[in-house]
């Protein structure tokens, strides 16, 4: 069974996008599953850098605040249910296992 890629649509989405990317962020993403399956051609194919991600500033950066923002409603899910904390301890926890935040 063959993916869509979930920017253009097309078949044979055989890229994995690491939605926070770096040296760490990689094993970051990969730990927390904050990837998409794309299509070569808007992974980093396409010859006009505004039709890929990689190459294009603004995409590489909506790519990262997307991959933070989902870990942090599922981390907040996780803690509204086991401790009934607040949604502002998920973001200073992804700055503490990230280093860093992109919201």
């Amino acid at each position: 069974m063959n993916e869509l890629c979930i920017l253009c649509g097309r078949n044979y989405a055989t890229h994995t996008h690491h939605l926070i990317t770096g040296t760490s962020g990689r094993a970051f993403a990969d730990k927390f599953g904050l990837t998409i399956h794309i299509c070569e051609q808007c992974h980093n194919g396409a010859v006009l850098p505004e039709d890929r991600i990689h190459g294009n500033p603004r995409a590489e950066d909506l790519s990262k605040m997307l991959g933070q923002a989902i870990w942090e409603c599922n981390y907040y899910k996780d803690l509204w249910y086991e401790l009934n904390r607040g949604h502002d301890e998920a973001r200073q926890r992804f700055i503490e296992l990230h280093g860093r935040s992109y919201l």
